[in-house]
């Protein structure tokens, strides 16, 4: 990933006070963390999501969308019906597999993130740890394809939540930049970073690589800049 310069702003939250100090750092490979090995939590905690998701799918797939429950997903996936919300906010979010804007989730790593390295790096941790943690099995893609032809009302869902966590993660963004036009470039930043994020999945499914790969290749190539754009 090629350098660059930033002279952004990131937030400092205590107990009683929000205050800012200016990010004058360069972006470099340095600044990338290495990728760790999952913690047995962490592990843990991506099985069960994917096992409610893949669970949510199979019975969305059999009884259609009216016929599910958030307690038969949970039975199904062998988990609470209160390990499910700690996941998803709503069955629709399981059956998508996404995450869900409302939460608190995305804001608190977009804040997190930007304390250790800065906006820009943040908002791509973020949505790479968003897109790592997707399944790469083909037979669950497949399967999702399937019920979503068979449910439309399942895309209106998903697009109305992706706007939602766009909007979300705009706001985090606009809050840390600095200047009169930081709204603007908060917005194109996340702009950019989803349709990164979608290119990222078309060359995943295309070239049958991991989706942390094909998201690392295709940033490296917005950073080598191309002709085309």
């Amino acid at each position: 990933m090629s350098a660059s310069r930033c002279s952004v702003c990131t937030i400092s939250l205590s107990a009683d006070s929000v205050s800012c100090r200016t990010y004058h750092g360069g972006v470099t490979d340095e600044m990338t963390e290495p990728e760790q090995p999952l913690g047995l939590r962490e592990l843990k905690k991506r099985q069960s999501r994917i096992a409610m998701h893949r669970a949510a799918l199979e019975l969305v797939n059999e009884h259609g969308l009216g016929g599910v429950t958030v307690e038969a997903i949970a039975h199904r996936a062998g988990v609470s019906t209160r390990t499910f919300f700690n996941h998803w906010t709503t069955k629709e979010s399981a059956i998508i597999g996404v995450l869900s804007a409302g939460d608190g989730e995305i804001s608190e790593q977009l804040r997190r993130r930007a304390e250790e390295v800065g906006p820009q790096q943040a908002l791509r941790r973020v949505l790479r740890e968003a897109i790592s943690s997707a399944p790469n099995d083909i037979e669950l893609r497949e399967l999702k394809k399937q019920v979503m032809a068979k449910e439309p009302r399942l895309h209106s869902v998903s697009t109305g939540n992706l706007l939602s966590v766009q909007t979300e993660m705009v706001e985090v963004l606009a809050e840390l930049l600095e200047g009169e036009d930081a709204r603007e470039r908060a917005m194109l930043a996340v702009q950019i970073g989803f349709a990164v994020t979608r290119t990222a999945f078309a060359v995943s499914m295309a070239r049958g690589i991991e989706l942390a790969a094909a998201f690392d290749e295709v940033l490296d190539r917005y950073d080598e800049g191309d002709e085309v754009f």
